[in-house]
């Protein structure tokens, strides 16, 4: 009964400081109960600080749309100021699904680690529905230590052109490792022109076959002749592209030889 009473005193003092006109209208539009419940949840402080910077209607939208469980983990793993930066520059709609998708302690890790405003960026260039898909396959932190070895902007060149289901091939057949090595070696531009011209099947299965080191020795040599397209002969035609793991040709099975039938041989009577 006594945490009760300390519950509804908080909920009346952290009304008080926003003011009457705000705080009848979220108290209107949420509900005692919803309130008394976050309330009971959340450093009072926090609450008035993160309200105080927000509307009225931003505040009974994000009530509404995110899970009391993840509001909660939201406030307790992100900074004031990040908060209403992402509340700032993201629709809720699109806020509630980035929360419901990635940890919020992942995403706070996210706006500590690059800031909130490339945090944003990110979200914002790939998209939300493939930022989230991407993170799904890559740890947070690994992403982080990939941002950390190549930078955001040919990271996010590189991921925009590609879809998901390329950028999955991709992890799961190589992993995240050779990637800082082959974009420094490279550049994003003729990485991208190699997916271009080969697709990631054929990329992913040339780097099997002759390794990273050697195909970047292949294409220093390569670099160093004097060579042009139009010496092409005209009648070679391009390979027929082929997915890797895709069914070898089948030898058929010899049959198996019919046994010979006996011969039945009349009885004398």
């Amino acid at each position: 009964m006594k945490e009760v009473l300390v519950t509804i005193q908080t909920v009346y003092q952290y009304l008080e400081k926003l003011g009457p006109k705000k705080s009848f209208q979220i108290l209107k539009n949420l509900g005692y109960e919803k309130l008394l419940s976050l309330t009971g949840k959340v450093p009072k402080e926090r609450l008035i600080v993160l309200t105080q910077k927000l509307s009225e209607e931003t505040v009974v939208e994000l009530v509404n749309q995110i899970p009391e469980k993840i509001l909660v983990e939201m406030i307790s793993e992100n900074d004031d100021d990040d908060l209403v930066y992402f509340i700032h520059s993201l629709s809720i709609a699109d806020l509630a699904t980035v929360s419901k998708s990635i940890p919020p302690k992942d995403v706070g890790l996210l706006a500590k680690t690059l800031g909130r405003e490339v945090s944003v960026e990110i979200l914002k260039s790939l998209g939300i529905q493939k930022s989230i898909a991407l993170l799904k396959e890559i740890p947070m932190r690994d992403f982080l230590w990939l941002v950390d070895q190549v930078q955001v902007e040919p990271i996010l060149r590189l991921v925009n052109e590609l879809s998901v289901a390329d950028c999955k091939k991709w992890i799961k057949q190589r992993g995240l490792e050779e990637l800082p090595i082959l974009l420094k070696f490279f550049g994003v531009t003729n990485v991208l022109e190699i997916f271009k011209k080969l697709g990631i099947n054929q990329a992913l299965a040339m780097m099997h076959l002759l390794g990273t080191r050697e195909m970047m020795e292949l294409s220093v040599i390569l670099s160093k002749m004097q060579l042009a397209e139009t010496d092409i002969p005209s009648h070679l035609t391009l390979k027929t592209k082929v997915e890797p793991g895709s069914q070898k040709t089948k030898v058929p099975a010899k049959k198996k030889p019919s046994p010979k039938k006996k011969k039945q041989t009349k009885r004398s009577h």
